[in-house]
C-alpha cells in the first residue's frame, strides 16, 4: 500500500500544480484584459504582469488538497488507487474526516513535505503505516475494496 500512496501523492501533486497554473494563467489574462495598460500605479496589473507568484501557488496547491479532503475524504490520486482517508477511530470507513481534520491534515502534510519528506519516514517504521501527518491529525489511509460495496454514510 505504500507504493499506492506514493503514486497517489505524485498524481495529486501533478494535478494540483496543473490546476493552479491554469487558474493563475486565466486570472492573469482576465486582469490584464480588464485593466488599463497606461496606468502605472495599478497594483493589480503590476501583480498580473509579474513572473512568479509563489504565494498564489502555495494557496492553490493547499486548496486542492484541503477541498478534496474536506468534501470527499479523498483526492483524485487516492481515488485512482482505491484509497480513502478515514479517522483513526473509524473502523468501518464510513465517516468522512470533515473540514477540521482535513485542514489539520493538509497543514501537517505541507509540513511533512517542507521538511524534506521527513514526515513520511514513519510509514516505514510503524505497523499501521501512518505518516507523521496521519498520526497528528488523527487520520489514516485505507484501501477501499470496491466503490459499489462501500457502505452508505450515516448522518
Amino acid at each position: 500500500m505504500i507504493g499506492r500512496r506514493i503514486l497517489a501523492f505524485w498524481i495529486d501533486l501533478f494535478l494540483s500544480v496543473f490546476l493552479t497554473s491554469a487558474g493563475l494563467w486565466l486570472l492573469r489574462q482576465e486582469i490584464l484584459r480588464g485593466t488599463d495598460s497606461t496606468d502605472l500605479f495599478n497594483p493589480l496589473r503590476a501583480w498580473a504582469e509579474g513572473r512568479l507568484h509563489p504565494v498564489a501557488w502555495v494557496v492553490g496547491i493547499f486548496l486542492y488538497f484541503f477541498l478534496f479532503l474536506s468534501i470527499n475524504s479523498e483526492t483524485p490520486g487516492l481515488t485512482a488507487f482505491g484509497l480513502t482517508v478515514i479517522r483513526n477511530a473509524d473502523e468501518d470507513g464510513r465517516q468522512r474526516i470533515g473540514p477540521s481534520r482535513a485542514l489539520a491534515r493538509t497543514i501537517l502534510l505541507a509540513g511533512s513535505v517542507l521538511f524534506f519528506g521527513a514526515g513520511f519516514l514513519p510509514v516505514f517504521f510503524n505497523d499501521r503505516r501512518l505518516a507523521l501527518h496521519d498520526c497528528l491529525s488523527g487520520t489514516r489511509i485505507v484501501r477501499v475494496r470496491s466503490r459499489l460495496s462501500r457502505p452508505a454514510e450515516t448522518s
